[in-house]
């Protein structure tokens, strides 16, 4: 026992040492990343300018986003989105609404068009992006149908969206296109193919591009992750919306209580100006002069001057036009001095403070007992205030060693993962078929792991067996940048005026032994140990997709080569898509026929091989994958051992539960 607590106690404080002096090491580094930013705006602003003189029939992209430093010719970043749906449809029809209702659509405020650049094209110069606005659009180039057929399998439709896939839109064309394929007399398929560029850039949302109407909860384009989340549908102990909670619990009483200042300081502004100021009170001239009167006077004709638009001469010819405006003089000035200094005024000023004290004391006192209520809210609201803070400021100190820890060692802990084959640019994607969310509830039921874990569980275990008949060997665990969502925020990822969830850096357990519940367990250490350690990274990937933070600091061709370099550790990229146990309701389109199945691709960029997605959506769960399409074996065969290990898994779940309740 000794010998556990001194091995604990030696790990408690190598773990304190290393997180001080990461915390110093970024504190000292904090010159060298302003420089860093500096350095780096300006150079974009004078490439930009530079550019703009060189190219000025193009309209080039200011903000580098993660996904646009990754972009190369052969790989580039598009979001692809399958949707299976009930019903007939009718091309004409859609092709009209698209072209007026989308392409076509202007603000009614300002009178532009909502998304400028779904008529422009891209292009790229010296490494950065740019719109290229084409004089002959045509929405027949963007929705296209292929042929009727009679019967069409699913195999046909998986065949005919990899065609699709491979064929590569025109460079002179905008980059987005809606394919319908049709799968009988009853149904048919809507393939979207969008570049990341017109969601981050324009807030081009999938949902709108598809025609899906908004939810019946009332959740719409440019509504955020935080309010659905909120939502009383999210309320349940197993939603990952409530896992994820734990990660970062943002501030609830500092902005309460910095809303309350705010009132309070604009309250007090408006009295100061409304009553000393000469322009909304000329009576003010009439009092006494003083410092005070004449102090507030000048902070108004400053603020005054400095919200000033109307010219662009100086501060000082603003500020002295102010003060002419007030009629305020030097004399003014020197009689405040004398007035304020006069020997009679303290004395008088002694005797207005003694009296209105001791006449103002009974009725300070029952108002405090009135308004007992309201100090002691506010006192609540500061105290917690304080603790919100102190958990900022932790997160703040625990930060550095985070980052290090999890992004900089793993490139020093020697060749202790396989090695995958990079991308080389064409891209094939398949899906499972449909598997009923009740069988994993019935795992739940037996084990009372979380759906998530469960699904993610299971999608480790096809990996391990994929990578074992690819000769790919993964001692301990496969690094994954892992994005959770709901239902209701799935056509919204790729827009930053759209607040998401973040990212986790998940590892995936591959030394299970193709044990089904030992694969859960490990499964649950890795979600909860990046759960309670990932706090930094977490924000700092919101921050980034919604702000472009991270890449901010650096130039394209170093943040290109950082991120090409860093994405060795992590070939592989999942996007879980949740769907609460209550609200298994399907999306419609506009003209109200049923969306049956939802498929969602992250593109694999730079040395990211594999991109997964587990949806849940209409009580049903199904994963698909886009990888290289040389990759060998196919990529199919995770598709393919993921639906073959379900009944494992539940009987494995059904067996641990009665071996629990044999021992109880």
């Amino acid at each position: 026992m000794s010998i556990e607590h001194g091995y604990e106690h030696g790990h408690h404080r190598r773990s304190f040492i290393f997180t001080w002096i990461s915390f110093v090491l970024a504190v000292v580094s904090m010159p060298v990343f302003c420089m860093c930013y500096q350095a780096t705006s300006i150079g974009r602003f004078v490439l930009l300018r530079f550019l703009k003189k060189k190219y000025p029939d193009l309209e080039f992209i200011k903000s580098v986003s993660i996904r646009s430093a990754m972009d190369t010719p052969n790989n580039t970043g598009y979001v692809v989105v399958l949707l299976k749906v009930i019903g007939d449809f009718d091309i004409n029809l859609m092709k009209h609404t698209i072209q007026t209702d989308i392409v076509e659509k202007y603000d009614r405020i300002s009178g532009r068009l909502c998304y400028p650049h779904l008529r422009c094209s891209l292009t790229k110069k010296w490494m950065r992006y740019a719109w290229i606005k084409t004089s002959t659009f045509s929405i027949d180039n963007h929705v296209i149908s292929l042929p009727e057929t009679k019967s069409v399998s699913e195999d046909d439709i998986m065949k005919n969206v990899n065609d699709i896939i491979a064929s590569l839109i025109p460079p002179e064309l905008p980059q987005w296109q809606i394919t319908m394929i049709p799968a009988g007399e009853d149904s048919f398929y809507l393939l979207v193919r969008i570049h990341h560029l017109y969601s981050s850039e324009d807030g081009v949302g999938l949902s709108d591009l598809l025609l899906l109407k908004p939810d019946d909860d009332g959740l719409k384009h440019g509504e955020t992750a935080s309010m659905s989340s909120s939502s009383g549908h999210n309320t349940d102990a197993d939603s990952i919306q409530n896992i994820l909670s734990t990660v970062y619990q943002a501030p609830t009483a500092l902005p309460r209580l910095r809303e309350h200042l705010s009132e309070i300081c604009a309250n007090t502004w408006n009295e100061l100006v409304s009553t000393y100021d000469p322009l909304e009170n000329p009576k003010v001239f009439r009092r006494r002069p003083n410092v005070f009167i004449f102090g507030t006077m000048l902070a108004i004709v400053t603020a005054s001057a400095a919200r000033d638009k109307t010219t662009k001469r100086n501060f000082a010819h603003k500020l002295k036009r102010e003060m002419t405006r007030r009629d305020i003089q030097f004399r003014y000035m020197c009689k405040s001095l004398v007035n304020t200094f006069h020997p009679a005024l303290w004395v008088s000023f002694a005797w207005w403070l003694f009296v209105k004290c001791i006449l103002r004391l009974p009725i300070t006192m029952l108002l405090v007992v009135k308004n007992t209520s309201t100090y002691v809210y506010w006192t609540y609201v500061l105290l917690y205030s304080v603790s919100e803070l102190l958990y900022l400021a932790r997160l703040i100190y625990y930060a550095p060693s985070t980052v290090i820890r999890e992004l900089v060692l793993p490139f020093f802990g020697g060749p202790d993962s396989g090695t995958m084959r990079a991308p080389e640019g064409s891209k094939c994607v398949y899906w499972s078929r449909p598997i009923d969310l009740d069988l994993v509830n019935t795992i739940h039921d037996n084990t009372g792991a979380a759906t998530c874990e469960i699904q993610l569980s299971m999608l480790a275990a096809a990996l391990q067996e994929y990578f074992s008949v690819a000769g790919l060997r993964f001692p301990k665990n496969v690094m994954t940048t892992t994005r959770f969502v709901s239902k209701a925020n799935l056509f919204q990822l790729n827009n930053r005026h759209v607040v998401t969830n973040g990212l986790l850096a998940l590892p995936l357990p591959m030394d299970t032994d193709r044990d089904p519940m030992y694969s859960l367990h490990q499964m649950q250490e890795c979600l909860q140990e990046a759960i309670g350690n990932q706090t930094a990274l977490y924000i700092a990937s919101m921050w980034q997709i919604d702000h472009s933070l991270a890449t901010s600091f650096l130039p394209s061709p170093m943040v290109s080569c950082g991120l090409h370099y860093l994405s060795k550790k992590f070939p592989l990229t999942v996007t879980y898509v949740e769907e609460h146990k209550l609200d298994r309701k399907r999306r419609m389109l506009l003209w109200g026929q049923e969306v049956d199945a939802i498929l969602y691709w992250r593109p694999p960029q730079a040395n990211v091989c594999i991109s997964l997605s587990i949806i849940n959506y209409g009580g049903h769960l199904r994963m698909a994958v886009m990888a290289d399409a040389n990759m060998t074996p196919p990529c199919k065969e995770i598709v393919s051992r993921y639906e073959g290990n379900i009944p494992e898994f539940i009987t494995a779940a059904e067996n641990y539960a009665k071996i629990v309740s044999t021992s109880d």
